[in-house]
């Protein structure tokens, strides 16, 4: 039997990054996205414990695999892995990271990396905290789900 797999985006779903956010918007209520993924700056986020849970929930009683998919800047990597196992989120198949030079919208962005994913893996369902990227995710016939 082949693995199935659940895909999680980070922050707003495993991660409370809302601190973060609200130290990085600007005037006109715009993320400074360089402020936003400085790694100095993670210190300041929460684990979302009721969805780290539902991933350790998955992956031992369903058996499925875990990847997770963000719009982390790839340069974030180390930083990333180190907060989410600081959070309990230990195992995972892979991390897949936004390239530091894609500014596309994360909807773009999020489709077009989970539409070349499911060229290698069979994910059921995306998790992530954005309505948007959801939306975009189900009209491209992709199984998403909006958690917070």
């Amino acid at each position: 039997m082949d693995i199935k797999y659940v895909s999680f985006d980070i922050d707003g779903v495993l991660v409370n990054s809302e601190n973060r956010l609200k130290l990085c918007l600007k005037s006109n209520n715009e993320v400074d996205w360089d402020c936003f993924l400085d790694c100095r700056k993670l210190f300041m986020d929460s684990p979302k414990t009721r969805n780290i849970n539902l991933l350790k929930l998955l992956r031992s009683r369903g058996g499925f695999g875990i990847i997770i998919v963000t719009g982390r800047r790839e340069s974030m990597r180390k930083c990333t892995i180190d907060q989410l196992r600081s959070f309990g989120v230990n195992e995972f198949e892979d991390l897949f990271m936004r390239p530091d030079d894609n500014t596309e919208p994360d909807p773009v962005y999020k489709s077009g990396m989970i539409k070349n994913l499911l060229r290698r893996y069979e994910i059921l369902v995306h998790f992530d905290d954005n309505a948007d990227t959801v939306s975009t995710l189900v009209n491209n016939g992709i199984d998403a789900v909006v958690i917070s």
